[in-house]
This record gives structure tokens, sequence and C-alpha cells, in this order.
């Protein structure tokens, strides 16, 4: 299936956030998936509802990635059959994300982040909006 092999010395990493993975060794395909909400308050007051997500529309929005339209060839030239490191020191792998020591086929990755910040507005807490919806979407589009 691969033809290189992946030598890593050593791995030091100081962070591993929500649905991250760490890969060693090869896998033919990786999909990752991370749905995060987040409220920031300055002053922090908890109403009850907050992990309550079904009001926000980016988390029901069906996945959408751009078509691949132009012609793509790649030749690939493998002189050595290894690929040698030494160190590698990560300090964080943040949500959806995939360190890959070795080969992998395809790469689906997906993250929606929906983030409420309420900060103080003089003396008093700015209140609660009604929820909005954006999108931000990471991600390739698996190889044909």
């Amino acid at each position: 299936m691969f033809s290189r092999i992946s030598k890593v010395d050593s791995v030091s990493i100081k962070s591993l956030d929500l649905s991250s993975t760490i890969q060693i060794g090869d896998c033919s395909y990786i999909h990752s998936i991370a749905n995060v909400f987040a409220v920031q308050r300055q002053i922090p007051t908890y109403l009850g509802n907050e992990a309550d997500v079904l009001p926000y529309e980016i988390y029901s929005y069906p996945d959408f990635f751009l078509p691949i339209t132009e012609q793509v060839t790649t030749t690939y030239v493998n002189k050595q059959p290894f690929i040698n490191v030494g160190e590698i020191d990560i300090k964080g792998i943040a949500a959806s994300s995939v360190v890959m020591l070795g080969n992998t086929g395809d790469t689906l990755m997906h993250a929606r982040i929906k983030h409420i910040r309420q900060l103080l507005n003089g003396s008093r807490p700015i209140p609660y909006e009604t929820p909005s919806t954006s999108i931000q979407t990471t991600g390739s589009q698996p190889f044909d």
C-alpha cells in the first residue's frame, strides 16, 4: 500500500485537545470531527443552558467541500525508503487535528466552532444575545 517508512526517535506533546488524534503507524483513512461550543464570560455566571447547542444552525449544516476542478498530475520518486526524524516537539494539538507519524491515504477534517464571549459593559454584563450562526470549517476532500 505505501512505499515509505517513517522513523522518529522521540515525540513530545504538551497538550492534546478535543477530538484530536495522535496516529503512530500507517492508516488508509482519517476522518476527524469536532463540534465545539464555547461560552466565555468576564464574570462567571452559569445560566444552566450553556450546553444547549440546538438553537445554533452551525451544527446542523451539511458538510460542504469545494470540488477539485483542475487536473492534477503527480509523480513520486522515493530514492530512499526511509524518512528519518530526530525529535518532534509539539506544544498543542487543537480540535479535530491529527498528528500523523506514518503514511495515510485519504484525510477528511471537520471542525465547527461557536464562540460566545460576554464581557462587561461598564458595571453590567452584556445581555445574552439570540443565537447567531457562522461557519468555520477546515478540511480537505478525500482523494479519488
